[in-house]
């Protein structure tokens, strides 16, 4: 869903260049020209026309999101792909050294019941580390040996998990910066409606049609009530699964924050996007 204050900013862009322009004969606004609030405006919404052309803010913050959702796929696939291979290697070695007392006890402890990447990925370490020590040479099967174990655990502790944590900073970051032109757009509109007001009463032909043409009233209960945020998962939930929660980027608030999707971890790891910090470690 379209951010409903960066759509209403917009528009209330429009109106005020259009309404600034036919009164261009009578007043000029000092403070920032037609010409201005139009850069301004093109740098949210692009402008094709303009040579260059002008690639928006817009189009940069969702470019970050869908760079953002392709990073997070790929790690949750291959963090799937791991969990199996650790389920599969786990539970096979348990009963191929069922008879093997010294070896048993090194893998009698461990489990593969992980649901969050940060359990996954400790797991698999663990995992990992007993398989090293026991029986390096031994493969579940054709594809989960131990040397294909070791790169697709180490793949998805560091590579993609870094990817996915710089791509959910960009967006944040791209996201942050939209919020902000917005902003500032916003408060050169009003403060041009403010004297354009007091340059023209009501009643006058020129008052009334900037008091009928640009909106002036935004208030976030006008934006579409997004569903309630799904309950706190528990242990026994589906691995990873993806939820959304809101996330407001306009300091002072005064509108619906952008959503964003990650992977919820345990109570306890701090700030958004939450990942594991020591992704050898993990």
């Amino acid at each position: 869903m379209k951010n409903k204050f960066i759509e209403f900013v917009k528009r209330r862009a429009r109106a005020t260049i259009s309404a600034a322009k036919a009164l261009a004969a009578k007043w000029i606004w000092q403070e920032e020209s037609v010409d201005q609030m139009e850069t301004q405006l093109d740098a949210i919404t692009g402008n094709n026309s303009a040579t260059p052309p002008v690639v928006g803010q817009e189009e940069i913050a969702s470019q970050a999101g869908r760079a953002l959702a392709l990073a997070e796929g790929n790690w949750k696939t291959q963090l799937g792909v791991l969990h199996q291979w650790t389920v599969q290697g786990l539970n096979m070695a348990k009963t191929k050294f069922r008879n093997d007392p010294a070896n048993l006890t090194v893998v009698s402890g461990l489990h593969a019941a992980g649901t969050t990447p940060e359990e996954i990925l400790a797991q698999a370490l663990a995992w990992e580390s007993a398989w090293g020590k026991i029986a390096s040479t031994w493969n579940p099967s054709a594809t989960n040996t131990y040397a294909a174990y070791k790169t697709l655990r180490k793949q998805c502790a560091e590579d993609l998990q870094i990817a996915f944590k710089d791509a959910a900073s960009e967006a944040s970051e791209e996201a942050g910066k939209l919020e902000q032109m917005c902003n500032d757009l916003n408060d050169v509109i009003m403060a041009w409606y403010a004297d354009a007001t007091k340059m023209f009463l009501p009643g006058t032909v020129e008052g009334d049609m900037i008091r009928s043409t640009i909106p002036t009233t935004y208030t976030a209960s006008s934006a579409k009530t997004p569903p309630a945020p799904a309950p706190a998962p528990s242990t026994s939930q589906t691995p990873l699964t993806r939820i959304k929660e809101n996330v407001n980027y306009r300091n002072g608030g005064g509108h619906p924050g952008r959503r964003r999707s990650f992977f919820r971890l345990p109570a306890g790891i701090p700030a958004r996007y939450k990942t594991c910090d020591r992704p050898l470690l993990c």
